[in-house]
């Protein structure tokens, strides 16, 4: 089976991740491959306890230096603008049970006349980040990524926010979401309930396009992730003006899915240029599901070139699709589904265009 030569290019991405089980490996995934990118060893660690520890390390971050969290709850606004750089990443890290909320919706500097508020951890313009293993809630956003590439989300579990849980967004690219847990989004705006979120829409390009043009978010990886339940809309929404990810070995469950703005699907594809492979998608009939994947063509000339590989779907008796790839006449090229994809339950079966051997 050959894959188109971007999609392929994605297949090769995705496997700089395939070693991201040990910390020092996190740091890989985005580099040259030679090894020069690992977490720096011997740097200064810094262990913090409480809120004001935490925003203390926050701002004044160097590169090579890990924010160690002791377990417990931090309320407060939590964000980063500081860099770290490719040989020596800034690691913020805890366990599961240190808990980074925003309940009383605190705002961040911004940028200009923008406020950002109520965000549980906020990267603005922060290169290189490893962001391992607590947990984000009560929040009116999860993490948010503002201008900042080369950052490693890696199990995290992010829960009961108001909108979005993770977004990355404003030319944030080659970042990893990576053996991560979202669940309970949407809490007060199930509209905007997104599990992950890769791009701006076209009538925000504006505040986080590039000169009026699109978000050029690109190149991020959602690998090995477990979206669900109750995630109000899309596990994923892959936004215009985006290109060049991969969306691989995650398991989505569309339980609890509202159905509101058009969230219908597991996935809303969007850009161009995804490869979109080994994923595992449920739904047990409580939501609004009607196709496991959509593509869209929003924008004139975006939502192409696309592809799906060995992706298993059960619709649990959704009318719709496994996946459903809308009019593709304004494609260069086209979307392609595989015939390794597998299908159940679906009211309309695997796909609504020609499946490719």
């Amino acid at each position: 089976m050959a894959l188109p030569q971007v999609a392929m290019a994605a297949v090769l991405a995705a496997v700089a991740v395939a070693a991201h089980g040990s910390e020092e490996n996190v740091g890989s995934a985005y580099g040259s491959g030679d090894g020069s990118e690992k977490i720096a060893v011997g740097k200064p660690n810094i262990a913090v306890s409480t809120t004001d520890e935490l925003v203390a390390a926050l701002a004044a971050a160097t590169p090579g230096q890990t924010i160690d969290m002791a377990p417990g709850h931090y309320d407060g606004n939590f964000f980063a603008t500081r860099k770290g750089t490719a040989g020596q990443p800034i690691t913020l890290t805890g366990p599961r049970t240190a808990v980074l909320s925003n309940s009383a919706g605190k705002c961040d500097p911004g940028d200009g006349d923008i406020k950002f508020c109520g965000y549980g951890m906020h990267l603005h313009g922060a290169d290189y980040w490893n962001l391992t293993g607590f947990a984000v809630s009560d929040a009116a956003k999860g993490i948010v990524l503002d201008g900042s590439s080369h950052v490693v989300i890696d199990r995290v579990e992010v829960s009961d926010v108001d909108s979005e849980a993770i977004h990355l967004r404003g030319s944030s690219s080659d970042n990893v979401i990576s053996d991560s847990v979202v669940h309970d989004t949407g809490r007060t705006q199930p509209q905007y309930g997104e599990a992950i979120y890769l791009g701006s829409a076209k009538n925000h390009w504006d505040e986080f396009g590039v000169d009026g043009g699109p978000d050029r978010s690109d190149r991020n990886q959602v690998i090995g992730d477990h979206l669900g339940p109750n995630v109000a809309a899309e596990e994923v929404d892959i936004k215009e003006g985006t290109t060049g990810g991969v969306v691989k070995g995650n398991t989505f469950d569309g339980h609890g899915i509202s159905g509101q703005n058009a969230a219908d699907s597991w996935i809303d594809v969007k850009g161009d240029g995804y490869q979109l492979s080994d994923n595992t998608g449920t739904y047990d009939g409580v939501g609004s599901l009607v196709d496991g994947y959509q593509v869209h063509q929003a924008v004139d000339g975006w939502g192409c070139q696309n592809a799906f590989v060995s992706n298993s779907s059960d619709l649990g008796g959704a009318g719709g699709y496994a996946i459903d790839v809308t009019d593709q006449k304004k494609c260069d090229q086209p979307n392609v589904v595989y015939a390794s994809n597998t299908v159940k339950n679906a009211g309309s079966g695997l796909t609504n265009i020609t499946v490719t051997n």
